[in-house]
Formats: C-alpha cells, sequence, structure tokens
C-alpha cells in the first residue's frame, strides 16, 4: 500500500503515540490506499445492483419506428381534425389490420383507417392513432366510425423518443439500476463488462462473544456484528467472507488472520482499543501490518484501525455494534465502492431541520442514528433522534434512516436549527409516510 502524506503508514509500535485524526482525513487516507481490483463479464439477469465499467452507448433507435401505444386505428389528420375541435363524427374504410411485429400493407389515404395493436408500426400517411374505446366498427367490419379523436400524433410513439442511437445510456462506475438493465436489454445486449465484487474478509474477536446457535455462558453474548458487517458488504457489491470469532488469544488470532490471505479486504471486529484482552493490533504487527490511523474524532466509532496487511487493506472496527456498523458506513463502505470504480462512494447528504433539542461533546464529530422525514409544507426535511445513543444500543441503528452530523465546535443543538444528515442505503428512505397523495 503507497505511504499516505503527511504522515504515511508506521509500525504498529508506535499505535499509543498516533494522533487523533478528522473522520475526512481518515476517509482520504483509506481512498489512497485502495485502487480497482479487476473486472470480469456478468450477464444481464446477475448484474443489477453491480458496478459497470465501461460506458454503455445505444446502438439502436428504441423505438426503432413509430408504433402504437394503444389498440385502436391509425387514420389521417385530415378525416378527425374537425370531429376533436367539435365536429361530427366520421366513418371511414378500414383497409389493414396490423399486429405487434407486423408490418402495415401499404401506406393510408384520406378516408381510410387501418386497425391497429399496441407496439405495432404504424403506416405512412397516418397521423394519430385513435383508440378503440372512442370508434364502433360496422357488423361486417369494412368501416369504423371514430366518435372521438385526440390532437394530432395522439397515441403514436415516435422512433428514438426513448433512446438515440449514439446515445450514453449507462455511464462508467453506475451502480446498475433495474431500469438500467432494462434499456440495455433493449439494446439486445446479454452482458456487461461489471467490475469485480471484492471479497471481504470478516474476523469477530472477544472470549464473551459467540456464533449464534451456540451454548451461551453466563455473561456472554452473541454476535450481531459479523452478520450486520456481511449484510453491509453485500450492500456495497462486495462478497463476505465470514472468519468466525477468534478468541482473545495472540495464537488463536493469528491463525484466523491468516485465513484471511486472498480476500481484497479484511475487517476485524473489536481489540483494537486500550483494554488489557484488546491483542488485535500486536498480533497484526507481528504479522508485518502496517498502520495509518488508529482513532478518529468521532463518535461513535474514536478507536478505528486502517492499514495493510498481506498487502490487503485492512479495516479495525471497534466492538460496539454501533460503532461498528457506523465505522463500516463511513471508512469500509467508500472504499469497497471504490475498488469498484463507483462513481459514488459516501453516503448521500441533505440538510433538515432538527425537531428537538441535542446536546454534544466539542472536540469530536457525533453522529446519531436519527429518522427523517419529508415535510410536505415546506419541502424540507425535519429529523429527530430515535431515542438513548449509546454506542452499545443497535435497536437504534434498526429504527435509523439517517444520521445526524454534529460538527466537532458544537455542544448544543436547538429544536428548529438546520444540521446536515447523512441519508443511510437500504430499503428505508427517509420519507416515511406511504401514503400516495
Amino acid at each position: 500500500m503507497a505511504p499516505v502524506e503527511p504522515q504515511g503508514a508506521v509500525k504498529l509500535g508506535t499505535f499509543g503515540r498516533m494522533l487523533m485524526i478528522s473522520i475526512e482525513e481518515a476517509q482520504q487516507r483509506i481512498l489512497d490506499g485502495v485502487g480497482t481490483i479487476g473486472e470480469e463479464s456478468v450477464p444481464l439477469l446477475e448484474a443489477r445492483g453491480r458496478v459497470i465499467a465501461e460506458e454503455v452507448r445505444a446502438s439502436l433507435d428504441q423505438p426503432p419506428e413509430d408504433n402504437s401505444a394503444m389498440d385502436g386505428f391509425a387514420v389521417a389528420w385530415a378525416d378527425t381534425r374537425e370531429l376533436h375541435h367539435g365536429g361530427s363524427k366520421v366513418s371511414l374504410s378500414v383497409v389493414d389490420t396490423i399486429a405487434a411485429g407486423g408490418r402495415p400493407s401499404g401506406s393510408l389515404s384520406e378516408g381510410q383507417a387501418a386497425r391497429i395493436m399496441t407496439g405495432a408500426p404504424v403506416p405512412e400517411g397516418a397521423d394519430l392513432v385513435v383508440m378503440q374505446e372512442w370508434t364502433s366498427r360496422s357488423r361486417d367490419g369494412a368501416t369504423v366510425t371514430i366518435e372521438r379523436s385526440g390532437p394530432e400524433g395522439d397515441n403514436i410513439r415516435r422512433a428514438g423518443e426513448d433512446v438515440r442511437a449514439g446515445e450514453v445510456l449507462v455511464e462508467k462506475g453506475a451502480v446498475l439500476t433495474a431500469a438500467e438493465l432494462g434499456l440495455v436489454a433493449a439494446q439486445g445486449c446479454c452482458d456487461l463488462r461489471c467490475s469485480r465484487r471484492p471479497e471481504v474478509a470478516i474476523l469477530g474477536t472477544g472470549d464473551e462473544v459467540h456464533e449464534p446457535g451456540e451454548a451461551l455462558p453466563e455473561g456472554h453474548i452473541y454476535s450481531g456484528n459479523s452478520l450486520a458487517l456481511a449484510a453491509l458488504v453485500e450492500e456495497a457489491g462486495g462478497v463476505p467472507r465470514p472468519l468466525g470469532i477468534a478468541r482473545d488469544d495472540h495464537d488463536a488470532l493469528r491463525e484466523a488472520l491468516e485465513r484471511s490471505r486472498g480476500a481484497d479486504a479484511l475487517v476485524t471486529v473489536g481489540g483494537v482499543s486500550v483494554g488489557d484482552f484488546d491483542h488485535v493490533k500486536d498480533v497484526v504487527a507481528g504479522l508485518g501490518a502496517e498502520l495509518e490511523f488508529w482513532k478518529v474524532a468521532m463518535r461513535p466509532g474514536k478507536p478505528n484501525a486502517f492499514g495493510s496487511l498481506f498487502g490487503k487493506p485492512w479495516f479495525g472496527l471497534p466492538g460496539n455494534p454501533v460503532s461498528c456498523m457506523v465505522s463500516f458506513l463511513e471508512y469500509v463502505r467508500p472504499a469497497l465502492l471504490a475498488m469498484q470504480g463507483a462513481n459514488e462512494l459516501f453516503l448521500k447528504t441533505v440538510d433538515a431541520v432538527v425537531e428537538e433539542g441535542i446536546s454534544s461533546r466539542e472536540g469530536f464529530l457525533f453522529l446519531l442514528r436519527g429518522v427523517a422525514e419529508l415535510d410536505m409544507a415546506t419541502g424540507g426535511y425535519r429529523v429527530r433522534t430515535t431515542g438513548p445513543q449509546g454506542s452499545g444500543i443497535l435497536r437504534s441503528m434498526s429504527k435509523a434512516n439517517c444520521l445526524i452530523v454534529v460538527p466537532e465546535d458544537v455542544s448544543h443543538l436547538d429544536a428548529g436549527q438546520r444540521v446536515r444528515i447523512q441519508l443511510l442505503p437500504g430499503p428505508r428512505p427517509a420519507q416515511l409516510t406511504p401514503a400516495l397523495r
């Protein structure tokens, strides 16, 4: 990993002497230390949520020719102009029937109509399509009476109105959506060049921590961190490689860390604080790791380590569940997206009006779990905390759809003040009402 100025990577033996840095500097050091990891061909059916590694341009007009947006009758505007402006009904001769995928038998003249289905090509001479609900047909089908008419061009999809050949459909570095895959498929593509998904080894630590399903000794806890991190890795486009839980023992930690070889990144949980049994920093030092930083001036998540181990990025996240998840979102998620060459790396932010008074502690940037709602009266966001904000209260994350940013130089926010919020990824947008209107 390339050294980062001004401090650069240092051996882990200097752990205790490293200065606390800002969240922005920590993020920059991480991004300076990661690179893209290659690409592969991916079938469209498997490409949703992947980062595309190439710009995709249209090779075809879409639609390729004028076609009908309705089942009805293709007619000439000259025959229905007066009807559209309040005139009498018009009877026309039906000279053709055109199905989707079919071809017109010829062009239309005034006084003629063609029965046409949705998606069928519009014959030459037709200027609009009248929906069948506005018509009545003779018993023998030879004529149709137009009872109402739209304007010229009504119900005709024009060639290229969706996409023109040569237009950019998807930009390189975009995270592919269902709609973009539909656009690409409509061009006849069956696969895309996408960034390879980074494999992320995840190692939990601690004598008191157990996997769900194991017997739980008195005073011990089940691990929620590893499963939460695995889900966050997948959400960021990566592939989790769970390594289980290593006990607070040098040999156990060393053996577990060795099993992370071959992964694109390593995430360890716990063991990077200053406790007597926080051994991770010592073990990774013995394995030749280099450290970029150890402490960040943010809460939750002050003890955060980042460096390189076995030539790959290593993230040492704190063990408290909220600190662990918030640290992942601020540091690991951007790194994984950068490895995939994504255009957007960080959580999206908006401004909001806080609904309650909030006390903070100067010197640290606080990221409080919040619930944001769109205020329909003002068009802006309002936000409130999820309640108690302790770093061990995982419930505060499960309720949240955003993080409220309280800067280092702020000790109190009054109700009604504007704040910056980070919108959390996933299926809970910052708009809680399901009402359509």
